[in-house]
C-alpha cells in the first residue's frame, strides 16, 4: 500500500475525545445543566464533532465533497 492511498486522520483519538468532552459540556450547559443527560449529551457531541470534522475535511479537499 502506498503512502498516497493512506488517509491520515487530522485528529488524534485524544484530540477527538477532548473535543467531544468539551462539546458535551457546552450542550449540557446550554440545556440548563439537567441531571441524567450525560449519555444523550455525549452522543449529540459525538455527532457534532464528526460533522465538523467532515466539513473541515471537505473544505480542505473539495474534490472529496459529496
Amino acid at each position: 500500500m502506498s503512502n498516497e492511498s493512506m488517509e491520515e486522520d487530522p485528529m488524534t483519538s485524544d484530540e477527538r475525545e477532548d473535543r467531544i468532552r468539551l462539546a458535551a459540556y457546552y450542550i449540557w450547559k446550554a440545556n440548563g445543566e439537567p441531571e441524567g443527560t450525560d449519555v444523550q449529551d455525549w452522543s449529540q457531541a459525538e455527532a457534532s464533532v464528526a460533522e465538523n470534522a467532515a466539513n473541515e475535511e471537505n473544505a480542505e479537499n473539495p474534490e472529496n465533497a459529496e
